[in-house]
């Protein structure tokens, strides 16, 4: 079965990468491309959220033909972000089409308390019932290691 390129649906999605990286992807449906016509240049703007709930526009762009995902680098952690896709209309007004989830990078300083540490090795065996071709896929994995510190008690 073979997945859809298209689902015909007005979406608008952020996802964090890393701690300074987001990646957004969107579909418009065909009656919202419709709607806007031809010729006319999308914008995708990441907004950061502040504590008292003002945003500001953090960074704009200018969306080639044919694009439907973005990375936003550089960006910087422990903040909240969302974006808005949208055009520009004849008086230079930003009209919004699709907002975002919002989404919090994650910090990058060092988090006190406990840090564990895991080790895995996985083997894959593939093999082929000759009665059937059908071919089964086994997976075997083994814990090689486990172990846990507490840095909030460390000497």
């Amino acid at each position: 079965m073979e997945l859809p390129r298209h689902y015909n649906e007005n979406r608008l999605v952020l996802m964090v990468q890393e701690p300074t990286v987001i990646f957004s992807y969107w579909e418009l449906s065909r009656g919202q491309w419709e709607s806007l016509g031809e010729g006319r240049s999308l914008f995708l703007r990441i907004y950061t959220t502040g504590s008292n709930r003002v945003s500001n526009v953090l960074k704009e762009v200018s969306l080639p033909p044919f694009t439907n995902d973005w990375y936003f680098c550089d960006l910087l952690p422990d903040q909240t972000y969302q974006a808005e896709l949208g055009y520009y209309g004849p008086e230079g007004e930003f009209y919004p089409l699709l907002r975002s989830n919002r989404v919090v990078t994650p910090r990058t300083r060092r988090v006190e308390g406990m840090v564990r540490f895991l080790k895995v090795k996985t083997v894959i065996q593939n093999t082929t019932n000759r009665d059937t071709a059908e071919e089964q896929w086994e997976s075997n994995a083994v814990w090689e290691g486990y172990s846990s510190v507490d840095l909030s008690h460390r000497s």
